[in-house]
């Protein structure tokens, strides 16, 4: 399977771009820039809808060498401030005017003529409704992984993005960064380096836990409905006892919201939404297994803990603290006899996050950090084939300009959203994917095995697990 292929070239951008005003005939190119982005026609107008830690570490700086910034919006009106604020900072290197508009609401940015192409940052479980919003408004969309918070919701996106005609990247940055090691492992296993297949192990951590955090005011800068969305209205909690100065969290107490709501189920899918879907990407990618009918998979649960007791049916059965996975061990078994491990850690087997390909004639292992094992230093003296990536790929991404590089995942978005390509991670094959990680929970929170159809993108006649396809959403937020 390619992960790519040639579409009909829309990009109707450029009027839009010519008739905004942000920059005026003549002005000279900021060096910053991107080198076939300079001509005033090519540059898009981005609106940015979350503006937390992606947004200041990756989005900010990687879209704006693209396109100026037209809008940005935050329910959290301290970080529309500092959105701004970074915005209008990295505008004030050139010599253009801009106007920026700063909205809490995320239909502002698309009602924006100016707004060609939106990059979303938000909370998991908003992905799904902005993405389609904004197809069905005519903008071209980046939007962060996880996207969707269930199986129905990748379906509604597949829909509304075929009837969009529009670009949609999803932010799975390890299939072109992190200098291309993910995609020369796949590559490396297709081509079978290491004999038949023994085993694949893959690696992503456990979720944390949390003390007990008391209901409190909802923050005077936090519009708490709307950032809930389709989720249950529930009282605002954080702890006044625990804030982190680094990492993840830091400079946020614990709560229910900002930067700990992936370890909520009711918002996210815990570890198997977050490094799982960076993870299980890579391994599917290795086995071929993004596309065509693999058939049913197996998935049994081994070992899981949950930080809070759960019922029956797979539901937490308190709202005072984390609730994600924080320790799993989940066999996957599909249907050509392949077996692959899901674990919260391989420290027994010698690595903490990653993934493992086992073969009769060695193994390799592939991380943010190396590519390393007998197979990649056999390549030394046995390359891969010449078309061993552009398979995969359906491009050879080497002959690309800043493949393997921090923002190229960008760049791959923005130049197919001006040739109408399909982009390097596409909606269909990332659904698929994410998918399996969706159908993981489902055992790990019923802890009992469950065999996925990923043709049907059901449980059979599970009805109990079937009942984890699609969500009840809050009236007057609901993914249509």
């Amino acid at each position: 399977m390619t992960l790519r292929n040639n579409r009909r070239n829309f990009l109707k951008t450029s009027a839009a771009v010519c008739a905004s005003g942000y920059f005026v005939s003549g002005a000279s190119p900021n060096p910053g820039w991107a080198s076939d982005f300079r001509s005033v026609n090519e540059q898009p107008g981005v609106g940015f809808v979350g503006c937390g830690i992606r947004f200041h570490n990756n989005h900010v700086k990687e879209a704006l060498k693209f396109g100026p910034c037209a809008a940005v919006c935050d329910v959290d009106s301290h970080q529309v401030g500092r959105a701004l604020q970074v915005t209008r900072e990295i505008h004030g290197r050139d010599d253009r005017p801009v106007t920026m508009q700063g909205v809490e609401d995320y239909r502002a940015v698309l009602d924006n003529k100016d707004v060609d192409v939106v990059v979303i940052g938000t909370v998991d479980h908003w992905h799904t409704k902005i993405v389609i919003d904004a197809l069905r408004a005519g903008k071209h969309v980046y939007c962060e992984k996880p996207v969707t918070l269930t199986i129905r919701e990748g379906q509604q996106i597949l829909k509304a993005l075929r009837d969009s005609d529009r670009t949609l990247q999803v932010g799975t940055q390890q299939r072109t960064e992190f200098g291309g090691n993910f995609a020369r492992a796949a590559a490396l296993r297709r081509a079978g380096r290491i004999g038949d297949h023994k085993l694949t192990t893959v690696a992503i951590g456990g979720s944390p836990s949390s003390e007990s955090l008391p209901v409190k005011d909802v923050p005077g800068n936090l519009n708490w409905d709307m950032w809930l969305g389709q989720c249950p209205m529930v009282p605002y909690r954080a702890s006044d006892n625990l804030m982190h100065d680094t990492g993840w969290g830091a400079g946020f107490p614990v709560s229910r919201t900002h930067r700990y709501y992936r370890w909520f189920y009711e918002y996210s899918g815990g570890k198997l939404t977050d490094w799982g879907a960076h993870h299980m990407d890579a391994a599917l990618m290795g086995h071929d297994k993004l596309g065509g009918d693999i058939g049913l998979v197996k998935i049994d649960p081994i070992e899981v803990t949950h930080p809070v007791e759960f019922d029956k049916n797979g539901m937490p059965t308190v709202d005072d603290r984390f609730n994600t996975a924080s320790a799993f061990k989940v066999v996957l078994t599909f249907a050509d006899g392949m077996e692959m491990h899901v674990r919260h850690s391989a420290d027994d087997l010698g690595f903490g996050n990653g993934v493992m390909f086992e073969g009769t004639q060695g193994r390799f292992l592939v991380n943010r950090a190396k590519l390393v094992g007998k197979p990649v230093e056999d390549l030394k003296a046995n390359p891969l084939p010449a078309d061993a990536l552009s398979n995969i790929y359906g491009y050879d991404p080497e002959t690309r300009e800043g493949f393997g590089k921090p923002g190229f995942h960008m760049r791959d978005f923005m130049e197919c959203a001006k040739s109408g390509s399909q982009p390097s991670s596409d909606m269909q094959s990332h659904h698929r994917m994410l998918n399996i990680c969706h159908a993981i929970n489902v055992a790990l929170r019923l802890n009992r095995p469950v065999t996925y159809d990923p043709k049907t993108e059901t449980f059979g006649d599970d009805e109990q697990a079937n009942g984890f396809v699609e969500r009840t959403q809050r009236k007057g937020y609901e993914t249509s």
